[in-house]
Formats: structure tokens, C-alpha cells, sequence
């Protein structure tokens, strides 16, 4: 039996591909995406089993991009996975604070990391394509003004240095991750379900959904507005809820509906252990 292969935005050893062998194991056969669109378009085209995604921060929030582009591609949420995240500036061996003139990382690092950095003078920050490829472009230089933001992990691979401990802005942290699948199966065990609907532009409409979550009780553990493309007026409503019984969430959606303009259930889950994610 093969091993599952599974499409990451990043590199190896970014937080991505440390995500997806959590959720997976150590022997996932990983496959290195530019961006969160090339995983979802990988993985529609059936060129990998499975892809994985960030989709918020405990710091810098949800990533919106990433709800449109699993309605885009029709695919489905078949479980997620907390990550821990620890930031380090690291560089090249013998590089001090003071040497450092601009640093490069992932945005969504950048972002867990603006105390730190807006409290240093005269230094750029640049967007890169992840963690990991920022460290692999610093190893190859031969220049201490070029410094990263990333995890031990990376510091380990190439054989960098610690500048500056901990520059997160948060030092308990932690990324949760989506796992992404072109079918519709679920565990039978599964007791959680992420859904998207736009409700009717009435006054309540939102509220009385809301209202039949509660009467279900069904727990409501995120609500995300989303723009709707091509639409400047309109938003969608992106929900991740618990349930303990699966007809009690078909319930619940044939309740909703007279309120909403539609509705899609994203996928049906067993909830990751956030009660151990650090």
C-alpha cells in the first residue's frame, strides 16, 4: 500500500509539511506548492490524494483567501490539525541583531511578529513564499544583513543561527490546519462540520440562524464573514460547529434554510485536539 501524498503551500520542513505529518504521519509523500491555489488545483485534477492548508492564527487571524478557494474547487474539509507555532529570527552563523537590515518569511509569520519588528529601526520586511524557502535563500548567501523568521525545525535543516529568541507576539501560539480531500467521505465518528451560506438580506435573518444552532444544540465555535467575488455588496458566513449527532446537524440545516439565500456544508470532520495543541 502506497503512502499518502499530499500537496503543502511551502516547502519541507515549513510549518505546512510539519502539519501535514502530524495529521498523517512521517511517511506522507509531500509535494511542494507555490501557493494555497496550487494545492487546491493539484488536488482537484487528482495529482495528489490529499492537500492541506492553513486557515487561521491564533495572532494573525483567518485567511479568508483560503474559504473561497474550497468553495472554488469544490472540495472537501475531512478532518484538521492544531499546530504549535514558535518564531525565531535566525540567520547566518555570526550574525548579530545589529547586522540585520532586512528579514523574509511567509506573511502569515510576518504578521504572528509585529511588535518584534516594528521596534527595529531601518530594517525591511519582505514577504516570501514560506518559511522554509526564506531559510534555504539566507544558507545559500553569503550575507549577514539577511535574516528569517521561522521555527526551530528550519533552524535545524540549515544550519542556522539563533539571533533572537522568541519574537512572536504571542508566546503560546498556534496555527490550526485544514485537511483537504476532491471526495465527500467522512468518519462516522465525525462530530464536526464547517459550513458556508449567505443569508437573505432581511433584517434577523443571521440572527435566526443563529437561534435554531442554539435550539439544536449545536456549538457554534467559529462564524468568519467572507466577501463574495464579484459581488461588493454581498458576504457569505463561513461556520465550524460541534455536533453529537449527525441527524441533529441535518436537522438543523433543513431549519436554516428558509433564512438563507444558500448553503453548502464544506465537510464533516472529526474536530482535532485543540485541547492539546501546545
Amino acid at each position: 500500500m502506497r503512502n499518502h501524498v499530499v500537496a503543502i503551500q511551502g516547502s519541507v520542513s515549513s510549518f505546512h509539511d510539519l502539519a501535514a505529518k502530524k495529521y498523517f504521519g512521517e511517511d506522507v509523500n509531500i509535494v511542494e506548492c507555490n501557493s494555497f491555489r496550487d494545492v487546491c488545483d493539484q488536488l482537484s485534477k487528482n495529482q495528489v490524494d490529499y492537500g492541506i492548508i492553513a486557515i487561521e492564527n491564533k495572532v494573525a487571524g483567518s485567511i479568508l483567501l483560503n474559504y473561497q478557494l474550497i468553495d472554488e474547487f469544490d472540495l472537501s474539509i475531512i478532518g484538521e490539525t492544531y499546530l504549535p507555532i514558535e518564531l525565531h529570527l535566525l540567520g547566518k552563523k555570526g550574525t548579530k541583531l545589529s547586522d540585520v537590515k532586512e528579514i523574509i518569511s511567509h506573511p502569515m509569520a510576518l504578521g504572528q511578529c509585529q511588535y518584534f519588528l516594528t521596534s527595529l529601526e531601518n530594517v525591511t520586511a519582505t514577504e516570501y513564499r514560506d518559511t522554509a524557502t526564506s531559510a534555504q535563500l539566507i544558507a545559500k548567501e553569503n550575507d549577514n544583513h539577511l535574516a528569517v523568521i521561522a521555527g526551530p525545525m528550519i533552524e535545524e535543516r540549515y544550519d542556522l543561527e539563533r539571533i533572537v529568541d522568541n519574537v512572536g507576539d504571542e508566546k503560546i501560539n498556534y496555527t490550526r490546519f485544514y485537511i483537504l480531500s476532491k471526495g465527500k467521505d467522512y468518519d462516522e465518528n465525525s462530530d464536526k462540520a464547517s459550513i458556508t451560506l449567505q443569508t437573505k438580506n432581511e433584517i434577523g435573518c443571521l440572527s435566526d440562524v443563529l437561534a435554531i444552532l442554539k435550539k439544536n444544540k449545536v456549538n457554534l465555535t467559529k462564524i468568519q464573514s467572507v466577501p463574495i467575488p464579484h459581488n461588493t455588496t454581498a458576504y457569505a458566513f463561513h461556520l465550524d460547529i460541534e455536533f453529537d449527532d449527525k441527524q441533529i446537524l441535518e436537522q438543523s440545516m433543513k431549519e436554516i434554510d428558509p433564512y438563507v439565500i444558500s448553503q453548502k456544508i464544506l465537510g464533516i470532520y472529526k474536530k482535532g485536539n485543540s485541547d492539546n495543541k501546545y
